[in-house]
């Protein structure tokens, strides 16, 4: 009497359990591959000074890393700055987070100064 009731709740939890087991799966994979995407382009804005076509020498470079990856003393290990360069390295489709996307327009409004702190 009740056997086809039992049948079809059982069913019912099944197919739910089965499924949402394939969305957490999903969910994980998603996050495994965003995060093996932010290794790998951590890793290579370390070694994009030492890329064939990249214009500067390695050793004009301070890597900050965050906010800004590199800053840039074009000419200084020749004896004399050039200029100086903000460098952020991106890979793929990424782009600038809100931070980079301000640093970027303080530097094209010439919004930078050389400050100078002394210890007594």
């Amino acid at each position: 009497m009740f056997w086809p009731f039992i049948v079809l709740i059982l069913l019912a939890v099944i197919i739910y359990f089965w499924y949402r087991n394939k969305q957490l799966k999903r969910q994980f994979e998603e996050k495994v591959r965003r995060s093996s995407l932010v290794l790998s382009g951590k890793t290579m804005e370390k070694l994009v000074p030492f890329l064939e076509n990249f214009p500067y020498d390695a050793h004009d470079m301070r890597w900050l890393g965050d906010p800004i990856d590199f800053v840039i003393f074009d000419g200084s290990s020749g004896g004399g700055a050039n200029q100086i360069v903000f460098c952020e390295v991106k890979s793929g489709k990424s782009g600038l987070t809100n931070i980079q996307r301000r640093i970027k327009e303080l530097i094209e409004e010439k919004k930078i100064k050389w400050e100078e702190f002394r210890i007594k």
